[in-house]
């Protein structure tokens, strides 16, 4: 973030808040995250929908690390589900573009079929107008918040209800700002949404 975002924020508090966030930076800006001796990919994300999600389901490819784990406090989050509601020639538009996939117009209610869900609760694939997509690419086509959807058809409508927010892998922010508020250290943090890591300095 700029110095004026940060302004804008902190306003009066600026000064303080600055000082505060340089020291907390400068206490860990040598520390690393590892696996196995080499660093970590530590991705993250905004929410999950209560319990993250592994890696080769979003990236294709497994890391021992980036394994579902619990991230309930995020059930609480703020915008935890949303509701989109999309028009059938809005979708129909989204499939087009973002999928290659042509709806048929007369028969918007069957363009969805039933979701096959991943371990944790995320959409793994569903059939999209006879063609089986995943959920990770109907997420980017339709622009939603998660993975983790249900689609319903009402009156010319697609109504999209989401929970979480960002793709599921690694550290939920939302849930490690509500364990931190528990008392957890980051260290406890790192190792419960990291399984398997260590802090080398």
């Amino acid at each position: 973030m700029t110095d004026a975002v940060l302004h804008s924020y902190w306003g009066t508090d600026y000064e303080a808040n600055y000082a505060r966030l340089s020291a907390l930076v400068d206490a860990v800006l040598s520390d690393v995250l590892c696996y196995g001796g080499a660093a970590a990919g530590t991705s993250y994300f905004a929410i999950s929908n209560g319990r993250t999600e592994a890696s080769e389901n979003v990236w294709g490819s497994a890391l021992p690390y980036l394994v579902p784990v619990d991230s309930s406090t995020d059930l609480s989050a703020d915008n935890y589900e949303v509701t989109l509601t999309l028009s059938a020639p809005q979708v129909q538009q989204l499939l087009s573009s973002g999928l290659g996939i042509a709806a048929d117009s007369a028969a918007p209610e069957r363009w969805f079929g039933e979701t096959t869900l991943t371990a944790s609760g995320y959409a793994a694939s569903l059939p999209v107008c006879g063609q089986t997509v995943s959920g990770t690419a109907l997420r980017r086509a339709l622009g939603l918040r998660s993975a983790c959807f249900n689609i319903r058809y009402q009156d010319g409508s697609f109504l999209i209800t989401t929970k979480g927010y960002g793709h599921g892998v690694g550290l939920s922010q939302w849930g490690a700002k509500a364990l931190a508020e528990q008392g957890w250290t980051y260290e406890a943090i790192l190792t419960h949404y990291f399984p398997g890591t260590q802090l080398c300095r």
